[in-house]
């Protein structure tokens, strides 16, 4: 369920998740990451990587990082799930192209009888209400147009790019002069 875009709650759970590829028939997720922010804090964070059940493909360690030694001891998807569903709770969840995520995370949650009713609001939306001026709403331009210098392709790191792209679309929505 999808929440009005342009709204910023004061409680939400950002979550990104990294896969071996683009659509959950096909792919698994090696990478669990989400922040809990309050009142445009971050309050707490969760992190897992998952051990897949296919070696992870070479262009996606690459990519990503994440290497076969990461998820060895990692958790299953079937736990790893559990886990960030019990982190999400009922709150409301933010991810930047929020299809991606949610289709892997509601496949998941089908195959294993899990529910997932959490309203969702995707920060691309956000972006391109808020943010002017950049020349696509990727979370990598976005992270140069406001000068945030983290890694990317890490579900950990990529929330909090996340995050702080959220706190500007607030910051301009409030007409606030202080920056991120």
């Amino acid at each position: 369920m999808l929440e009005n875009e342009a709204s910023i709650p004061n409680r939400y759970v950002v979550f990104d998740l990294e896969t071996t590829g683009f659509s959950p028939e096909y792919a698994e997720i090696i990478e669990i990451g989400a922040v809990r922010v309050e009142n445009g804090i971050i309050i707490s964070r969760f992190q897992t990587y998952v051990k897949p059940f296919k070696r992870i493909p070479s262009n996606i360690t690459a990519l990503t990082g994440i290497t076969e030694a990461d998820v060895k001891n990692a958790p299953r998807i079937d736990e790893a799930i559990v886990k960030f569903l019990e982190f999400i709770g009922n709150d409301i969840l933010v991810a930047h192209n929020s299809a991606f995520d949610m289709r892997f995370v509601c496949t998941v949650c089908i195959l294993l009888g899990l529910d997932i009713r959490n309203k969702v609001i995707d920060s691309v939306k956000l972006a391109k209400t808020y943010i002017k001026g950049t020349k696509n709403y990727k979370l990598e331009t976005l992270k140069e147009h406001l000068g945030i210098r983290l890694d990317s392709h890490n579900a950990s790191d990529d929330c909090t790019v996340t995050y702080k792209v959220v706190e500007e679309c607030r910051r301009i929505m409030l007409g606030s002069t202080s920056k991120i």
